[in-house]
């Protein structure tokens, strides 16, 4: 596991030292190739990575004030391979919110999500988990989509009960209205269970600290 850091003199932001604060792990996961890390790029770094690498696994830290709460944002870009099965069941158990990639050229990819949806779902056994599951790769045209809009939406949205977003790493389309999204789903969470976000803030982080003492914070304004 590596953890990346990263700083930006953009949208930075002052918090008060008494706005209440939060903390949890959101975990980008699909099957590989489908452009989980440069949906991370684009988000963090406003890049494309055009260039195809393998990824483990990788850790960002960001901050974030969203209507007053102070958020601690860790995201954590997974393996698509399925040779690391003790790591995502780790990655499972140790995070919040999930964003769920699919590349809508690629069929077998939609199938991946799916099956890693059950098992978050069995993992966490609480079917109001956050998931966003988001269909990437937008910018290929519908002529070679293999999975269309309506189908997925309606199956994610309908029958699954979960978020779904169109976008395009490689265009930068709908890449912060992914984390917009789960933000949401999380915030809305928080807000009803303060209980539960008490226990998360106490909760002390999985990743190891010297680590935690190479991540370098950015402080971004989200608005959901």
């Amino acid at each position: 596991t590596r953890m990346s850091s990263y700083t930006s003199d953009k949208n930075q932001l002052s918090v008060a030292s008494n706005v209440p604060k939060s903390h949890f792990r959101l975990v980008v996961m699909g099957a590989a190739g489908v452009g989980k890390t440069a949906i991370i790029s684009q988000f963090l770094y406003d890049q494309f990575v055009s260039e195809y690498k393998e990824t483990i696994e990788e850790l960002h830290r960001g901050e974030y004030d969203t209507n007053g709460v102070r958020l601690t944002l860790d995201i954590l870009d997974t393996s698509g391979c399925h040779s690391f099965p003790a790591m995502r069941k780790l990655a499972i158990d140790t995070s919040d919110a999930f964003v769920l990639v699919y590349s809508v050229d690629d069929e077998s990819s939609f199938q991946a999500v799916t099956s890693l949806r059950q098992q978050i779902l069995e993992e966490k056994q609480d079917r109001d988990v956050p998931i966003v599951i988001v269909a990437n790769k937008t910018d290929i045209g519908s002529a070679k989509r293999v999975i269309s809009s309506e189908t997925a939406e309606s199956l994610v949205c309908m029958d699954w009960g979960n978020g779904y977003i169109e976008a395009s790493a490689k265009d930068n389309v709908n890449i912060v209205g992914i984390f917009k999204e789960i933000l949401r789903q999380s915030k809305v969470r928080y807000e009803l269970s303060p209980a539960v976000r008490r226990r998360r803030e106490s909760m002390p982080t999985t990743t190891d600290k010297k680590k935690n003492k190479l991540a370098k914070r950015r402080t971004q304004s989200v608005n959901t």
